[in-house]
């Protein structure tokens, strides 16, 4: 088993090392304020993110694609609330944690058949927020396809996040980014909106 243990700045920065099929992927999700901050990436509307990944498929030159993401047009105009990952889930209450993220990567190869599975070990160093789930409140599950085509040269892209409107809140559990719109007191949220998605954009499933 290997262990990469990865400091992600604002949003997400996870790089993963050498994968089954000679793969090689580095990823980085900027916050909107990094992307304003960059002179090189104009910011989309409020709540988009510039996603920048740098691939190697069986040591051929690397492939660096910067996707610009633009907000579904099913959320809120306005900025989100709060963004994070789950720590935990106790009924209709969330807690979240915020700020930088330290996310621990974990290979482990099989010695038999040589597949890799990866497990990943969400930490963050900001203040853990309380979000509380209403009947009202609209939930989404995050389903964006990031995934750079073999296909694909060195340059920029610009996708749509794609959302899908879910009934319960069910599968929001284990690791998982989380979004949220809401009326925000001190560090407890009762949200509106509510997006769940995979971590790192789903770049290590």
């Amino acid at each position: 088993m290997s262990k990469r243990t990865i400091l992600i700045g604002g949003l997400v920065l996870v790089v993963l090392g050498l994968l089954a099929g000679g793969v090689y992927t580095a990823v980085q999700l900027l916050t909107p304020e990094a992307e304003a901050a960059s002179s090189e990436a104009e910011a989309p509307r409020s709540g988009g993110r510039v996603m920048q990944s740098v691939s190697s498929r069986d040591g051929g030159p690397p492939v660096a694609v910067q996707t610009t993401i633009l907000p579904a047009p099913e959320l809120p105009d306005e900025p989100a609330a709060a963004f994070g990952v789950l720590v935990s889930r106790e009924d209709n209450t969330l807690l979240v944690g915020t700020g930088n993220i330290d996310l621990e990567v974990d290979i482990e190869v099989n010695p038999e058949t040589g597949q890799e599975s990866t497990s990943l070990i969400p930490r963050t160093d900001g203040p853990q927020l309380e979000v509380v789930i209403t009947p009202e409140t609209l939930i989404y599950r995050d389903v964006t396809d990031l995934s750079i085509p073999p296909e694909q040269e060195s340059g920029e892209r610009e996708i749509v996040q794609q959302v899908r409107q879910v009934d319960s809140s069910d599968d929001v559990t284990g690791n998982l980014e989380l979004e949220i719109w809401g009326e925000r007191r001190g560090d407890r949220i009762v949200a509106t909106v509510l997006v769940y998605g995979p971590l790192g954009g789903g770049a290590f499933e």
